[in-house]
C-alpha cells in the first residue's frame, strides 16, 4: 500500500526529485517543459522563463529524502506554494510531535482541530506562527493522519500570511485528496495516475 495524491492538475503539479521521471531523463529537461508550458499559456519574456526554470529546479534539488511535493503553479507571477508530503511506518511519537505544537519558535498558541478526509477518515490539522531570528511570521501547517500501520503528513509554510490564508481552501482540498492504494512498486506512487 502505498499513498496517491489525486491533485488537481490545474492547480498542483508533482515536483519529481529522481530521474528519470515520466519520460524526462534529466531535471533539465522536465523544467525546460515546465516553462515552455507555463510560457505558452501565460506569455513569459526570457527574464521570467529563468526565474521559474531555476525556481522548478531549486524545488526539484531541495526534496528532502521520504519527501514528495507538489507546486501550486496555476499563476506562478502571481503566487506559487508548496506542500510537501511524507508517509512513514507508525512512528513511535505523541501527536502533538507531528502536528508541530511545540515548536518553541511559535508566537502564539497553534489552533488543532479535527480534519476529515474519505479516504483517510478523521486526522488533525494543526496551524501555528512561527518567527524566524529575524522576526518574520509566517504560517505553518500539518494535517496529520495516524493509521494503524503508518503515519501520513502533509505540511504547508508560508511567510506571506494572507496569501496562506486566502490559499487554505486550496489547502485543504489537497490534503484530501491523498488517498492509499495497493502497489507493489516499492516506493510511493504519490502522484496521479496517467
Amino acid at each position: 500500500m502505498t499513498l496517491r495524491v489525486d491533485a488537481d492538475p490545474a492547480r498542483w503539479m508533482y515536483i519529481p526529485a529522481r530521474f528519470p521521471w515520466q519520460g524526462y531523463e534529466r531535471l533539465e529537461e522536465w523544467s525546460e517543459a515546465l516553462v515552455t508550458t507555463l510560457t505558452d499559456l501565460h506569455g513569459y519574456d526570457a527574464g521570467q522563463q529563468d526565474l521559474f526554470r531555476a525556481y522548478a529546479e531549486g524545488l526539484s534539488r531541495s526534496t528532502d529524502t521520504g519527501e514528495h511535493r507538489y507546486a501550486y503553479l496555476t499563476q506562478p507571477h502571481v503566487e506559487v506554494a508548496i506542500a510537501s508530503f511524507y508517509e512513514w511506518h507508525r512512528l513511535d511519537v505523541d501527536d502533538d510531535e507531528l502536528l508541530g505544537v511545540r515548536d518553541e519558535r511559535a508566537v502564539r498558541p497553534p489552533t488543532v482541530e479535527a480534519f476529515e478526509s474519505e479516504a483517510l477518515g478523521t486526522g488533525a490539522v494543526s496551524v501555528r506562527h512561527i518567527a524566524d531570528p529575524e522576526g518574520t511570521v509566517s504560517a505553518v501547517a500539518h494535517w496529520v493522519w495516524r493509521l494503524p500501520d503508518r503515519d501520513i503528513i502533509m505540511i504547508v509554510g508560508d511567510a506571506d500570511v494572507p496569501r496562506f490564508l486566502r490559499l487554505r481552501p486550496v489547502y485543504d482540498d489537497l490534503a484530501r485528496a491523498i488517498t492509499i492504494v495497493a502497489s507493489d512498486e516499492g516506493r510511493s506512487s504519490i502522484w496521479p495516475a496517467a
